[in-house]
């Protein structure tokens, strides 16, 4: 009766996710759809809030350190954290040694913050619901005018109007751009588009490569026309570029005991003769299948989809072994799950590691289309010439 329950909620949750994310219509027409009442009324409290927030908007840092905000207009995975990860990692490459990127963020789900800290122990980090309080306290913490940063990176800060940015970076999925146009809670908007996108200053369309090149222009042309032409706004384009499928008891025996990984060899890509379970909670499982697909010609590759950060339990655990065990009638079988997976379920990855061939899917944001033209505009904030 566990397994039936399970299973029937994850059948539930991904077909209500569905329902809010997609579309059948093209983004302009998204931007003006007609709200429903409950979306109604969200609106109109996200428009007192915000129309409350921006008049009493505070600096948390020194104008010497710049504010770069990364967030979305619909909830669920827009590649926020793969581009947080990219531009933590830019500017250490970029800055000075003696300056590091002070990161702040809410904390929420307590995986992707972890993820974080362990692949960027140099950089600072700040957790708080209240992310201009937070924010200030640890500048101040840090000596203030003297702190030594380099930036503070902003996760999620499209909707904190509150706390004044110098860079607003918003992220777009391209397979799912403004969801079915609906305001929460009846779709995945998190404020109007017209709203949030005129405060934009790049724009960044994720799994461009996913779309069609026709489609794509179509896209990237309706976004431009929502965006406030003063601020001189960035379209770019990202994809996800996949760096290898780890083994998981690789990374579970060569952590150090400071908590960070030690060096692991990337197996070589393609896996082939086999068939390939994707395990994940994570907001966009159709963008992980679509790149397992593309790795290789696998027997059969099937997508297992739980909550996003959902926490692994032994049921789950149970579950995918007996999968396994019925996808193994046709040849070997590969368990492959996201990194923010493996570090939110320790205990649930260390058992499915030993008991089945478990790999973690590493992938790296890259910038694609306009990506000098994004570069130059953090090098101008971080006055790197």
């Amino acid at each position: 009766m566990a397994q039936v329950w399970r299973r029937w909620h994850r059948q539930w949750h991904g077909s209500v996710l569905a329902a809010l994310r997609s579309s059948r219509w093209p983004v302009d027409v998204l931007a003006d759809r007609k709200q429903p009442a409950l979306s109604r009324v969200y609106g109109w409290i996200i428009d007192r809030k915000r129309r409350r927030e921006t008049g009493h908007v505070q600096r948390i840092a020194p104008p010497h350190i710049p504010v770069f905000s990364v967030g979305n207009v619909t909830f669920g995975a827009t590649g926020k954290t793969p581009f947080v990860q990219f531009l933590i990692d830019y500017v250490l490459k970029q800055g000075r040694e003696d300056l590091v990127p002070l990161l702040l963020s809410r904390g929420y789900g307590d995986d992707e913050w972890r993820m974080l800290a362990k692949q960027f122990p140099a950089c600072q980090l700040a957790l708080g619901a209240d992310r201009v309080a937070i924010g200030a306290a640890k500048v101040k913490e840090l000596g203030g005018d003297t702190a030594p940063l380099s930036c503070v990176v902003l996760d999620d800060g499209l909707q904190q109007w509150r706390l004044a940015k110098d860079l607003e970076i918003v992220m777009v999925d391209a397979l799912h751009p403004l969801g079915n146009g609906l305001l929460l809670p009846c779709g995945s908007l998190r404020e109007r588009p017209r709203d949030a996108l005129v405060r934009a200053d790049v724009v960044v369309v994720h799994h461009a490569n996913l779309l069609a090149e026709e489609e794509l222009k179509v896209l990237m042309t309706s976004l431009k026309a929502l965006l406030d032409p003063q601020r001189h706004p960035i379209v770019a384009t990202s994809r996800m570029k996949v760096v290898g499928l780890i083994p998981a008891h690789t990374l579970l025996s060569e952590e150090k005991s400071d908590g960070t990984e030690a060096a692991v060899e990337i197996e070589k890509l393609p896996l082939v003769d086999r068939s390939v379970l994707i395990v994940c909670g994570v907001g966009n499982p159709e963008s992980v299948t679509k790149v397992m697909e593309s790795l290789a010609r696998w027997v059969r590759v099937e997508l297992k989809a739980f909550p996003d950060h959902h926490a692994f339990t032994s049921g789950d655990v149970d579950d995918i072994f007996e999968r396994v065990r019925e996808l193994r009638s046709n040849g070997s079988v590969t368990v492959v799950t996201t990194e923010k997976d493996f570090a939110r379920s320790p205990r649930a990855m260390r058992t499915l590691a030993d008991n089945v061939d478990l790999r973690v899917l590493r992938c790296e944001l890259e910038l694609q289309h306009n990506r000098d033209q994004v570069k130059e505009r953090i090098n101008s904030l971080l006055n790197i010439t």
